[in-house]
């Protein structure tokens, strides 16, 4: 053979693979009839002619993983035996007993009618959640573990039973090489701001604080000033990288040594050094050569920040952009959660940890085949394990975790949004269904369902209320932590809302038109099945839902036209007719709400409500001719509103009265726990164990509920200072927990308003912060 016609057949074979490999991805990601979803899967047309002949995969592989040719592995020919994982054999196959599908495959292309008829004939959503990402093998070793909980075998995307968690950390390891290499995004970093000449004065104190102000402008911080020793000032700060806009600090190593610092000291790149010299400069009229900045470690994500915070304030308090103090681990907690949204933190993920959920009562084979089924439709050229956990039935569920790769086989990474997750749950269905459950692909604003909390949630809970066997120790340590006491009232919040599952309110121009569909749907099902209970229940709240957001929208509407600046000003007169009408038709919806949905409204139309007032009482004081307003009269005009501030610091000092006297009893019943335990223990090292555990449990909840009653303090005097001058903003030394942080932003919030609303009200400023 010549060359060129080696050549010829040789492109004749890359075309024959092309061809085959793009007809197999083809038909993985093809949704198949019911009819084609048995287990007895049999080998693809097309194939790419043999490779040479190896060594037998389990002499290659030794149990570990799948490390065999790329076309073995895209076949997912499940064999009837494996040597792989654990030593665990395959799932057997059953054959299919496939159902006819009412409506269409699980939801998609049959329209709101359809899937408004398949949930009134019992059908039930079809639910997926991915619950985590991890980074690194260790993470994702310890998802799969937790997956592989209480002896779950877990199968892999090639059939083999893993069945110990030696195997599923052999997995693991075997799938990093196509793990990401990228580092983790540098989010907060330390900083030194010194400037040279300025003396430890007043004025020099002042001119520090600018200087931070300015070089730190958009980016959450918190600066802590000290004296250096020879007359002089210098700052610490810590701030978060990422600015307003598109500004984000980059911190480059020096070329150079500096003997008085460090080998190679780091510094800011030449565009964010030279922006913030020039903020300073005009800040405070000091010329940038006189003005040092010097970056320091950086961190990632929030607990970064935690850590970073926790580092300034080791030497004294420090201030944030905001104006609080930080002093303690629990404000440094606090600071972290809040500066969280303004990271623009970025993380590798290799792995996701996936969810498929179904309810009792319905069969677990069936409903791990829909599962296999699913995750090799959707995830066939990546790897993944999966098992499916019954442990949960009696809670109602029963359901499937995944961990699945992010990367594919070509290099291509998952990134899910709103419509993968609603492709998803309509292939998930599609799968169910052909396997005979009755599960539709559906949407919670179909149904106006409230969001449902995560799996996070519910572990927190469980590990506060029921300490799992062999950590009962850890976990009530855990729990009576005071610093986490906020994390878990929280999940329990969630878990209780999410029980109650108030009637979702569309408030967006989309979520109105899906809520206005469904209803159409459902008034036809509630036609052709007048006696169904179900029909009739969702058509009632869907109605509700409708007209509530309506109501939210008409008055949202009205309040931005009355309080738009128009070339016609609308009187006061006219606003406050509206503004009667408006309150009474909130009064009324009310009337016909409970519980939650009844919150939500009054909360939302609240807002509306307040603006509006608000712009009432500014513009009679405008059509009398005033142009300045006094510290009284800003009041007067707060006054609108102060009945609902009291009523909220009302409701903050019963709450932490409540929770001072159960921290109280817990720190009781830690100690009689603590002398049981001493009473009882003997002298070997478990005992000793437990012992000193039960003190730290003990030394726990005297902690939490010292700080209980600090904080039941500052909601007393809170309520008073409240009662006594609305507009006045808490003092700082008040604000201990979150509550009362919020209820201090509010009222700076309506000052603002004010402010806004009329530019002449900048003079009261000074009168607010004295």
């Amino acid at each position: 053979m010549n060359r060129a016609a080696q050549i010829d057949w040789w492109l004749e074979q890359v075309e024959a693979a092309r061809r085959s490999v793009q007809d197999a991805s083809r038909a993985r990601r093809r949704p198949q009839p019911g009819a084609g979803l048995d287990d007895d899967r049999k080998p693809r047309s097309g194939r790419v002619a043999q490779l040479p002949k190896t060594r037998p995969a389990d002499e290659i592989i030794r149990g570990e993983t799948i490390t065999g040719g790329r076309d073995e592995e895209r076949s997912r020919a499940l064999p009837a035996t494996s040597t792989g994982g654990g030593g665990g054999r395959a799932a057997p196959s059953r054959p299919s007993a496939l159902a006819p599908v009412a409506g269409g495959f699980g939801g998609a292309g049959q329209g709101a009618a359809g899937r408004a008829r398949q949930l009134a004939a019992g059908y039930q959503p079809a639910v997926i959640k991915v619950v985590s990402y991890a980074r690194g093998v260790a993470r994702a070793t310890a998802t799969g573990q937790y997956v592989q909980r209480e002896d779950v075998p877990l199968e892999t995307h090639d059939g083999r039973m893993l069945t110990d968690r030696e195997a599923v950390a052999a997995e693991i390891k075997a799938w990093s090489p196509d793990f990401s290499k990228r580092a983790e995004s540098q989010d907060v970093g330390a900083f030194r701001l010194k400037v040279e000449g300025v003396l430890d004065t007043l004025e020099g104190r002042a001119t520090y604080e600018k200087a931070i102000e300015s070089a730190f402008c958009g980016h959450r911080h918190a600066a802590r000033i000290d004296a250096d020793g020879s007359g002089g000032l210098e700052a610490h700060i810590v701030a978060v990288m990422a600015g307003s806009g598109k500004e984000r600090f980059r911190i480059r190593d020096g070329q150079a040594a500096d003997q008085a610092h460090e080998a190679r000291p780091r510094r800011l790149d030449s565009v964010s050094n030279l922006a913030v010299r020039m903020r300073v400069e005009a800040a405070t009229g000091i010329g940038g050569d006189a003005v040092m900045i010097r970056p320091g470690a950086t961190s990632h994500g929030r607990d970064g920040v935690t850590y970073r915070l926790n580092k300034l304030i080791e030497k004294g308090a420090a201030i944030d952009d905001h104006g609080k103090i930080l002093s303690n681990v629990a404000d440094a907690r606090m600071a972290a959660r809040e500066w969280g949204p303004s990271l623009r933190s970025q993380s590798a993920r290799d792995t996701m940890h996936l969810i498929m959920s179904a309810k009792t009562g319905t069969d677990i084979v069936a409903f791990t085949d829909a599962a296999r089924a699913f995750l090799h439709d959707r995830f066939g050229d990546h790897k993944f394990i999966f098992g499916v956990h019954t442990d949960k039935e009696s809670a109602g569920h029963i359901h499937a975790h995944a961990v699945v790769t992010v990367k594919n086989e070509s290099g291509q990474k998952i990134h899910p949004g709103p419509e993968t997750f609603r492709e998803w749950r309509e292939v998930y269905a599609m799968h169910a269904q052909a396997q005979g459950l009755k599960i539709v692909a559906t949407s919670a604003k179909e149904r106006v369902s409230s969001q449902s909390y995560g799996a996070t949630d519910k572990a927190i809970v469980q590990a506060a209320d029921r300490p799992r066997p062999g950590r009962e120790a850890r976990d009530r340590a855990y729990a009576a932590d005071p610093t986490n006491q906020r994390l878990i009232d929280n999940a329990r919040q969630r878990i209780r809302v999410a029980k109650i599952n108030p009637i979702r309110l569309p408030m967006s121009a989309p979520d109105r038109k899906v809520v206005n569909e469904s209803i159409v749907a459902w008034k036809a099902v509630a036609v052709e099945q007048p006696s169904n209970r179900t029909a009739k229940n969702m058509l009632e709240r869907l109605l509700m839902a409708q007209t509530v957001g309506a109501i939210l929208h008409t008055i949202g509407q009205r309040v931005e036209f009355l309080t738009k600046e128009g070339e016609v000003p609308i009187t006061s007169e006219r606003m406050a007719q509206d503004l009667r009408l408006m309150n009474e038709a909130v009064s009324r919806t009310s009337d016909l709400l409970d519980g939650t949905t009844k919150q939500q409204f009054r909360e939302i139309s609240a807002r509306y409500l307040e603006t509006l007032a608000n712009r009432v009482d500014l513009q009679r004081m405008q059509e009398r001719g005033v142009q300045q307003l006094s510290r009284s009269e800003v009041e007067a005009v707060v006054g609108a509103k102060a009945e609902r501030l009291i009523e909220r610091a009302r409701e903050i000092r019963i709450k932490e009265e409540r929770e001072a006297a159960s921290a109280e009893h817990v720190a009781s019943r830690a100690i009689d726990a603590a002398r049981r335990q001493e009473a009882s223990g003997g002298i070997d090292p478990t005992s000793q164990e437990e012992l000193r555990a039960e003190r730290a449990i003990v030394v726990g909840s005297q902690q939490s509920a010292a700080r209980e009653a600090r904080e039941a303090a500052a909601a007393v005097e809170a309520a008073r200072a409240i009662a006594e001058h609305p507009a006045q903003p808490l003092p700082t030394s008040l604000i201990k927990n979150d509550a009362l942080a919020k209820l201090r932003a509010e009222q700076e919030k309506v000052v603002r308003e004010l402010e806004a609303e009329k530019p002449s009200l900048q003079a009261i400023k000074g009168q607010r912060r004295s």
